[in-house]
């Protein structure tokens, strides 16, 4: 263009600057910004925001760091948008802790802060195991007025039921509702997890029937139950709920039969394994990997040979590919 003739505008190059950056050519959309400076233009926040983004994709962190600086030199504010992009570009390469101290740099210089910079932090706290931190920037986000969203409440929420504390999942979850935050039904499939891997099941029961009566049902809550239920040793009310997916219209998957047949095998049940995967075929559903290797793990321990060949021939037979620990089950025992 500019040999052409054709000068070229902050808006040309904000737009070949991001073309480049997208594309992975890092060193050229830095030489036009170069070549911008050298034309008498200045590169704006949208141009850094957009190469910063791309160089913390690419995992170079220090590049990104350096363009800041470089930003920041030039007298160009930082704004919302590069807060986050920073934010988000820190946690994803492994850097929490910088991050927190860059964010905590932000507040003491009362630079614009947003909702969507504190869910990436409140996330990544949780996913390190530091519910504390997460809790306190939560705490911290009231006091700056801004106003939690599904996305900040089901963080926590999921991480204090990973965690096993189902207490504060519980009152997060109440807060929640005293500020009118409805909740979503990702939100209800964590506390159900929590509460299940407690040995609730009887509270998780009762939570998935108040969901039915609000119509929020999806199979995954189901399976989770299930799976509450098998784990506690309650059979019974494991294929009762299975029985009952099909009577309010949710469609039981492969997964909802795999829990079964886990738990079967493992409690010494294998002719209901066998009927359970029988059935299966019946409904249309043709076994996965997971299931065979759930049966034939278990069939290589207590059945003949001639079974075990002809669950692993069968499980060819429909396309299903054995996998390292299906092969050793099945082969083994015929050594």
């Amino acid at each position: 263009m500019i040999k052409a003739g054709i000068e070229c505008n902050i808006r040309t190059y904000t737009t070949l600057i991001d073309g480049y950056a997208r594309r992975g050519s890092l060193e050229e959309a830095l030489r036009l910004c170069d070549e911008m400076v050298e034309r008498g233009l200045m590169p704006n926040t949208v141009i850094y925001n957009s190469i910063i983004h791309w160089l913390y994709t690419e995992e170079d962190v220090e590049g990104a760091s350096s363009l800041l600086l470089d930003m920041i030199d030039k007298r160009l504010n930082p704004d919302q948008f590069t807060y986050s992009i920073l934010t988000k570009g820190l946690c994803r390469n492994g850097y929490v802790k910088q991050a927190l101290e860059f964010y905590n740099n932000v507040l003491e210089k009362h630079l614009i802060e947003d909702k969507f910079s504190y869910n990436i932090l409140i996330n990544n706290l949780c996913r390190k195991g530091n519910l504390t931190g997460a809790k306190q920037l939560l705490c911290r986000m009231f006091v700056r007025g801004l106003i939690p969203d599904l996305v900040t409440y089901g963080t926590l929420i999921d991480g204090y039921c990973k965690e096993g504390n189902i207490e504060s999942a519980v009152q997060v979850y109440e807060n929640m509702i005293k500020v009118e935050e409805k909740p979503n039904l990702v939100i209800y499939n964590s506390i159900i997890n929590g509460l299940c891997k407690e040995a609730s099941v009887d509270v998780a029961k009762c939570l998935l029937d108040a969901l039915q009566k609000m119509r929020l049902l999806e199979v995954i809550t189901f399976n989770t139950l299930i799976n509450g239920y098998c784990i506690s040793g309650k059979f019974a009310e494991a294929f009762a709920l299975f029985s009952e997916m099909r009577n309010v219209g949710i469609l039981v998957n492969k997964a909802s039969y795999n829990i079964l047949i886990n738990f079967m095998c493992k409690s010494g049940c294998y002719q209901q394994a066998r009927e359970l995967m029988k059935m299966m075929i019946l409904r249309g559903m043709v076994p996965d990997a997971i299931t065979y290797t759930t049966l034939v793990t278990n069939f290589s321990k207590n059945c003949r040979p001639e079974e075990l060949i002809d669950l692993h021939d069968y499980m060819v037979l429909k396309g299903v590919i054995p996998d390292r620990q299906t092969y050793k089950a099945t082969v083994y025992p015929l050594l």
